[in-house]
């Protein structure tokens, strides 16, 4: 437990962020102490994996920091537990609120939305050139439809993928409309037969379900997967690492389900119940989501900003020649405005993830009956 605060510092936590965002954020907290001399405020950044673990220690004593950067399940567990200082609507007014509406519990904002991606499709445009495939799939399904045509003709496979790491399967159902165990068993066939098919018939790689974020870049670098959807810090390495490949690279919006939404990754700021500096916090953290710095946060480390004004820069609009990287950008950005509405429940969101990503897993290597996975994980999922 951290030693009591002296009553004039501010302590501002954040995730991995230091020697990224150094000369935003260091901005910012001289700006900040400018205006309140009296207060000193301290900066601590944490690995990512020691996030929870920490920022629950801290939330329960009586010296929790004054400011928190988090992701939005760990917030609304905090949230429900009333360990949360809300922000009034006022407060949420510059936001995005495709964004910001993710970050409320019983419609209060438990906190303000800081920077988000969203992934989109990168795929060999030579290859596809080559098979006579003039328009890049929309959703899985359109994908499923080129895969035959991608194997016979450049013997490779459609999609690079890790299936059952994190949240890609269960984004992927959300994007059919599913978020629950109801709508599971009304709308799960789908998604689940159009991967059984991708799987059995080698339009994606038996590796997909070992597979990290690292090695899925690298097989499409190797230019053995004809598609992957990634966000702006991967295509970044594809450029740094495999200068060929990015060359004949083009971009596309996220492959997508029946609802024609994408999904998003999001980072909050949030202010403990038990901040001592709590009207101190909320200025910080509008200071850090106001137009200048969350256009400078962006133009530094290619995430998305979620401040509505510096959405509309011509920064996020305009792309330069027809740089990947560059259209990348804007049809992230884009996709903001048509997020999926629903996910699965954020209360044991990852105790859901490991769930979904087991059934993906026995469903593929096992060749099980698709009504029979369902029902069962259904089951599962009903249970908790």
């Amino acid at each position: 437990m951290r030693p009591k605060k002296n009553e004039n510092e501010f302590v501002f936590w954040t995730i991995q962020l230091k020697g990224v965002a150094d000369e935003i954020i260091e901005k910012n907290i001289k700006a900040f102490e400018d205006k309140h001399p009296e207060i000193k405020v301290v900066w601590i950044d944490i690995p990512i994996a020691e996030t929870q673990k920490r920022i629950l220690a801290s939330t329960l004593s009586s010296t929790p920091p004054d400011l928190v950067n988090l992701n939005p399940e760990f917030s609304y567990l905090l949230a429900r537990h009333g360990a949360v200082e809300y922000f009034k609507e006022e407060d949420t007014k510059n936001f995005n609120q495709n964004l910001q509406n993710i970050l409320r519990f019983e419609g209060r904002a438990f906190a303000v939305p800081f920077y988000a991606t969203s992934p989109v499709t990168l795929y060999n445009g030579e290859i596809y050139n080559k098979c006579d495939i003039k328009n890049p799939p929309k959703t899985y399904d359109e994908l499923l439809l080129i895969s035959e045509k991608l194997k016979k003709c450049a013997n490779t496979e459609t999609l690079s993928i890790n299936l059952n790491e994190g949240e890609v399967f269960p984004k992927i159902l959300n994007k059919y409309g599913i978020y629950d165990p109801k709508s599971l068993k009304e709308k799960g066939k789908k998604p689940y037969e159009v991967f059984k098919t991708l799987y059995s018939k080698g339009f994606i790689s038996k590796e997909c379900l070992t597979m990290n974020h690292r090695e899925v870049i690298e097989k499409y670098m190797a230019e053995n997967a004809a598609t992957v959807v990634v966000g702006t810090n991967f295509i970044k390495s594809v450029q740094e690492n495999a200068l060929n490949v990015y060359s004949k690279s083009a971009v596309s919006e996220q492959l997508t389900g029946i609802s024609g939404k994408y999904d998003v990754s999001l980072m909050n700021l949030l202010i403990p119940k038990k901040a001592k500096h709590k009207e101190l916090a909320k200025e910080f953290a509008l200071m850090l989501t106001d137009k200048e710095s969350q256009l400078a946060l962006a133009r530094k480390t290619n995430v998305l900003p979620a401040n509505k004004f510096a959405l509309e820069d011509d920064y996020f609009k305009t792309a330069k020649n027809n740089d990947p990287l560059e259209i990348a950008r804007t049809i992230s950005a884009k996709q903001l405005n048509n997020l999926i509405e629903k996910e699965f429940s954020p209360l044991n969101k990852k105790e859901i993830n490991d769930m979904i990503n087991k059934s993906i897993e026995s469903y593929l290597i096992l060749n099980e009956n698709t009504d029979s996975a369902i029902d069962k994980i259904k089951k599962e999922l009903e249970e908790i």
